[in-house]
């Protein structure tokens, strides 16, 4: 069974930041997230292309959240800085424990 660590989310936004919609990545998950960094900036590069404005985010995570119902839940600021977090379905479990995205100091952005 595969160990998957991180997972990459891409986002694509008009000129304003008030409509963006989530871009497929290049793989559904990575097994380290040093993997998942070397795919973003090419993935945000060639998002970029076509969109005016491409975000993206590698999340870390816990492997036993695959085995759990979780929601990936995404916003982008006025400002056009992504958010990214994994809530989870099971109120009982806390979400900081097992997910995070990097700080606004490692988030990747082309314009």
């Amino acid at each position: 069974m595969e160990h998957i660590a991180a997972f990459m989310i891409l986002i694509a936004c008009s000129d304003d930041y008030t409509t963006c919609t989530e871009q497929p990545a290049p793989a559904v998950a990575y097994e380290t997230v040093r993997q998942c960094e070397a795919d973003l900036s090419p993935s945000i590069r060639m998002m970029a292309a076509e969109r005016k404005h491409a975000l993206g985010k590698c999340l870390e995570i816990d492997p036993a959240l695959f085995y759990q119902d979780a929601e990936i839940v995404w916003d982008v600021s006025a400002e056009g800085e992504l958010e990214v977090v994994l809530e989870l379905i099971n109120p009982e479990m806390t979400v900081p424990a097992y997910a995070q995205s990097a700080t606004p100091d490692d988030n990747r952005r082309l314009n």
